[in-house]
């Protein structure tokens, strides 16, 4: 019986090769190897496949590893990418429509459940506060744990939590349950954007994170609209209950259809990290959103900010020397990972700070119902679905650094515009067009931000660690610009009204000063997008500055 390789005359030596490896690799188990079986013309070819074999490199299974079939990668892409997109998007959608459909029922909340004036913000703080503070903790899990169950836990909490809000009776137990419905809302949300990242690649990527960008645009704005139309048809509780359907469905389809996969390496887990990362920011926000009653120079906000320090300093010192950090700090080398979060984070503040005071100017000055209110925002709403769409077109052709610059400069412009109100603007000539305006900004800047972070951290293992910083940065900016806003237009109110203005021109003169501040956040935006983020070559970010090992990937 022959035992050398047959050349054929299509070329078949690679097949006869295999068959010659396979060969040797049973007469080395059975030790009836033996040179002298074999014509000197192979023994050459003979010794290679023995080398390969003993030292493990045999090339036909490093060629099979570097191309895997076609077959394979077509498998790798979910065939129901476009309900997962549905499905994620719609968590997102409740997760950024629980940051705002409350405000517009707080009076009724109030009123039902016996809240002071100092402990009813905290209907709304309990849950920015575990939102904000755990988004991050949420992203990395995404990475460490299978992605789906992640999700999944996360929406279940949501949804029980937000039960238990709808079927409260008293204030402590609306707040708990607030706090938990922040939880769950981190967990799901920062999930929902892994799932997306991995699930769609290429230009479909950028369709999707188009899609997701206008959808947490629109959500902000329909909260008002829809609390003011659920506590004025229904009732304050059907703002929570609304929520528990929708979640029921969501995670029936979710187990069918979203893929039970998981990050092929997963690094170890960092205990401390998450503690600290966890309380540290969240004990930020807390300070952050406490500033709204109680000042910036009150002892619980400055021991609250002392004690956020420190447990960040801590933070930091224990990734540093952690082998599988909760945050690799070497990605904050990334240029795009830095002016992403940096945009990130000026676009909340610009963005959230506009909805706020535009709310309240509304409604305190113009007199309008939460209801009318709420359809003041559906131009902007338009605008933000419309140009979100076409952004996420754009984004692959001219790049993230071109549509940042775009965005912001669209959003300076809006809140310029909105800076000329008056105590008697009508709504069509003096509100409409920059509404218009900051729609179109704000859609663009969202795809742009979410993009530019997401695909400067593309490698495997961190698309988790994507969502949790793109989440974080949104929840803090907001907190921040609020917090920060809210001090400079109270302190011009009251400098007007001891001038003698009346109370509404003295509002005004509050919300102007607000608006213009909102316009120099959002002018520092174009300033980092342009000095900061980079156009990569190829469309991808430059590659990491470590190795996965040490990056905890």
């Amino acid at each position: 019986m022959a035992h050398g390789p047959v050349l054929t005359a299509d070329g078949g030596a690679a097949r006869a090769n295999r068959c010659l490896r396979a060969m040797t690799r049973e007469e080395l188990a059975d030790g009836t190897a033996s040179p002298a079986r074999w014509p000197e013309s192979q023994l050459a070819g003979r010794r290679v496949a023995e080398e390969e074999i003993i030292n493990g490199k045999d090339a036909t299974q490093e060629k099979a590893s570097a191309a895997p079939p076609a077959a394979e990668s077509t498998a790798a892409v979910p065939p129901h990418r476009w309900l997962i997109l549905v499905l994620v998007c719609t968590a997102q959608f409740m997760c950024v429509l629980d940051d705002t459909i409350v405000n517009v029922a707080l009076p009724s909340i109030q009123r039902g459940l016996g809240f002071s004036n100092a402990g009813l913000p905290w209907a709304v703080n309990g849950y920015l506060v575990t939102f904000g503070g755990l988004l991050l903790l949420g992203g990395r899990a995404s990475d460490l744990f299978i992605r789906r169950g992640v999700f999944l836990s996360g929406l279940v909490v949501f949804g029980a939590a937000s039960l238990a809000c709808g079927l409260s009776q008293g204030p402590a137990t609306l707040v708990v349950a607030r706090v938990t419905q922040g939880a769950g809302a981190a967990f799901m949300s920062a999930a929902a954007l892994a799932i997306l990242a991995v699930t769609f690649t290429g230009p479909e990527r950028n369709k999707a994170f188009g899609v997701w960008g206008g959808l947490s645009g629109v959500a902000g704005a329909l909260g008002m609209l829809l609390g003011g139309a659920l506590t004025s048809a229904l009732s304050w509780r059907w703002v929570f209950l609304i929520n528990v359907p929708i979640v029921l469905v969501v995670a029936a389809l979710s187990l069918r259809f979203i893929p039970n996969a998981r990050a092929k390496q997963r690094p170890a887990l960092d205990p401390l990290g998450a503690i600290t990362v966890t309380a540290g920011l969240g004990l930020l926000i807390y300070a952050i959103v406490h500033t709204e009653q109680a000042g910036w120079a009150s002892p619980t906000t400055l021991a609250s900010l002392a004690g956020a320090v420190v447990l960040l300093a801590v933070f930091v010192t224990v990734e540093t020397r952690h082998p599988a950090p909760l945050v690799p700090l070497g990605v904050f080398r990334r240029r795009n990972v830095r002016g992403g979060v940096i945009c990130g984070i000026l676009l909340a503040s610009a963005m959230l700070a506009l909805f706020f005071f535009l709310t309240l100017y509304m409604q305190r000055v113009l007199g309008y119902s939460p209801f009318q209110n709420g359809l003041a925002y559906l131009p902007m709403s338009l605008a933000v679905i419309v140009t979100a769409a076409m952004s996420s077109q754009l984004v692959g052709k001219f790049g993230c650094k071109t549509m940042l610059v775009v965005g912001f400069g669209l959003i300076t412009v809006a809140l310029v515009w909105f800076a000329q109100i008056d105590v008697d603007s009508n709504y069509v000539s003096d509100l409409l067009g920059p509404a218009l305006v900051a729609g179109a900004g704000l859609g663009t800047s969202l795809v742009s931000v979410v993009s530019t972070v997401m695909q400067a951290l593309s490698g495997e293992g961190e698309s988790g660690l994507a969502s949790g910083l793109v989440g974080t940065t949104q929840q803090m900016g907001g907190a921040l610009g609020i917090s920060v806003l809210s001090t400079l237009a109270a302190s011009r109110t009251d400098t007007a009204l001891s001038d003698a203005s009346g109370t509404a021109a003295a509002l005004t003169e509050g919300y102007r000063l607000a608006f213009y501040t909102g316009a120099g956040v959002a002018a520092l935006g174009v300033v980092v997008a342009l000095l900061v983020v980079t156009r990569p070559s190829g469309g991808q970010e430059e590659a990491a500055p470590q190795p996965a090992t040490s990056a905890g990937t």
